[in-house]
C-alpha cells in the first residue's frame, strides 16, 4: 500500500485526490440514498427493505474477505477461479 503524507506537497498520479467537486457531492448523495430508503420503507415495507441490505453488506462482505484472501494468499488458487459464477 502507499503512504501518503500531508506534508508532502509533490505527489506523483497514483495518489487519488478528492477534489472540490467530490467533496461536495457527498452530502447530496447521502441525503438521495436516505430518502431513498425512507420512501422503499413506505412502500415495500420494514422487512423487505431489511432483506435487500442484508442482500447488499453480504455481497460487500463476500467481496471484501475475497480481496484480504487474494492478498494474503497471493496466486496461489487463482486457477480455481477461473468460471464465473454470475455472467452480467
Amino acid at each position: 500500500m502507499k503512504k501518503v503524507w500531508v506534508d508532502k506537497v509533490e505527489c506523483d498520479d497514483t495518489v487519488e485526490r478528492m477534489t472540490f467537486n467530490d467533496a461536495i457531492q457527498f452530502p447530496i448523495v447521502a441525503g438521495c440514498t436516505l430518502c431513498g430508503l425512507y420512501y422503499a420503507m413506505q412502500y415495500f415495507g420494514k422487512e423487505s427493505v431489511n432483506y435487500f441490505i442484508l442482500s447488499y453488506i453480504a455481497i460487500g462482505g463476500t467481496a471484501g474477505v475475497k480481496a484480504i484472501l487474494t492478498a494474503v494468499v497471493g496466486d496461489r488458487f487463482k486457477s480455481i477461479d477461473t468460471d464465473l459464477l454470475i455472467n452480467f
